[in-house]
């Protein structure tokens, strides 16, 4: 059920302690397929990830976000890090660990299979953070699925275990569960239904660990609002005012938009980045004190709360999408509705 309370005033977290590069994830879905409506670079070369990996490891960022489902990621990440280096990675379950109409065999032997890939291509045989790709595994096969995860992590072989949540009562739900210890959740200046509801203040008086992806809704803040497809009408007003904002405040909208996930109390924002000239700028803008706290809660105070049918990539039209991944992904088909 989803909790209702009084909104966060953005201007009691504001210091430099927000600021901590040590509270960003580096999201690493483009590093292993193509990814992301703004992606113009598509999957990053061997050198290419190894600058941006020791670029924002220097800076003090210490987590990576992937996936068994984000193609040749979790590989490219176990070939690149050094483990002296001391990377945090944060992984998922197989999205396709357990689908409808599957026996209980199966799932687990699908969830053991998923286990044994990750942990290989990771070079590693603790996994610190596995999490579910899909929230509705919680309960998957009577809650055989998440019995086994659970004896893996009491076994030493994984730290700690979580959900990732697509929706904000499966955000509430999550966070409610004694047995979760880590949640994923969706959340940025485009969709404040989290935000609104009091999530995050709750979160942190229950002392759990919130990272959060969408900062900019794979890819689609970052795009012009008057190429939007009409099925996206409703982010053309609210993408005007951050762009308003941020040019009034002489700073890309990206900053912006980074701006209020770093104000969100106690969360990792999951920043995705294809170059090392991108993790530059992302590095500079999560410093940067161009957006103030005033500034930025008067911009929450004039946008929407939208809908779920505007903010879900996994209901958005691919074809709507189609020209927009012909530009920003030459030779790629976009995988943009992918739900993370």
């Amino acid at each position: 059920m989803v909790k209702k309370s009084a909104q966060l005033d953005l201007s009691t977290w504001q210091g430099m302690r927000t600021r901590d590069p040590r509270r960003l994830v580096l999201g690493a879905a483009q590093w292993g397929m193509p990814y992301g409506v703004a992606n113009r670079d598509g999957e990053p070369e061997p050198s290419e990830l190894s600058a941006m990996l020791s670029r924002a490891r220097s800076a003090g960022v210490g987590e990576i976000e992937t996936a068994r489902s984000y193609g040749r990621s979790e590989s490219n990440i176990g070939v690149a890090i050094d483990p002296s280096d001391g990377w945090r990675i944060l992984t998922k379950l197989d999205a396709e660990a357990h689908r409808a109409g599957q026996g209980i065999g199966e799932t687990l032997e699908g969830v053991m299979t998923s286990l044994e890939e990750s942990r290989r291509a990771l070079g590693t045989e603790l996994l610190p953070v596995l999490m579910l790709h899909r929230f509705a595994h919680r309960h998957a096969c009577g809650g055989r699925l998440w019995r086994m995860l659970l004896a893996e992590r009491d076994a030493g072989r994984i730290g700690s275990l979580g959900v990732c949540t697509a929706k904000p009562e499966e955000a509430w739900a999550a966070l409610e569960d004694p047995d979760i210890e880590v949640l994923q959740v969706a959340a940025s200046l485009l969709d404040l239904r989290l935000y609104r509801q009091g999530f995050f203040s709750r979160a942190r008086e229950l002392g759990r660990t919130v990272y959060v992806h969408g900062v900019f809704l794979h890819g689609v803040a970052l795009l012009d609002p008057r190429t939007l497809p009409t099925s996206m009408a409703d982010l053309v007003s609210p993408m005007h005012a951050v762009r308003t904002c941020a040019a009034r405040l002489g700073v890309d909208p990206r900053a912006v938009y980074l701006a209020f996930a770093r104000e969100l109390p106690s969360a990792h924002p999951i920043v995705g980045c294809e170059t090392d000239a991108q993790i530059t700028e992302l590095l500079a803008d999560w410093s940067s004190e161009a957006v103030d706290a005033a500034s930025l809660t008067q911009l929450v105070d004039l946008l929407p709360t939208l809908e779920a049918g505007v903010l879900d990539p996994a209901q958005w039209n691919p074809a709507d999408l189609t020209q927009r991944a012909g530009e920003n992904q030459p030779g790629a088909a976009s995988v943009a509705t992918i739900s993370v």
